[in-house]
């Protein structure tokens, strides 16, 4: 049997979990604007590896083969629907 335990007010618990998304923006641009820094010193210097200080920092090209589902969907609609695996999940979102 679960346990239900109800905070007093939540409405301040949704306020904070706001302002941390907030934070976590915040950061996560300012991380980007160093990464494009950085990023911007490989490229000038033509290289795809550099040693700074006490790191090795890499900007390398990846090549990846991907499965196009959406084109085997149109062309095998039946083979595609025959391999379809549904899963459940529970979403927790703030509006």
């Amino acid at each position: 049997m679960a346990t239900v335990i109800i905070a007093t007010n939540l409405e301040n618990e949704i306020r904070d979990i706001r302002a941390l998304e907030a934070k976590i923006a915040e950061l996560d641009e300012m991380k980007k604007e160093k990464e494009a820094l950085i990023k911007s010193v490989l490229d000038e210097a033509g290289v795809e590896e550099m040693k700074i200080g006490a790191f090795t920092v890499r900007f390398t090209n990846i090549v990846r083969n991907n499965f196009n589902t959406t084109a085997f969907k149109k062309k095998y609609l039946e083979l595609y629907n025959a391999f379809i695996k549904q899963s459940n999940y529970r979403k927790f979102s703030i509006v």
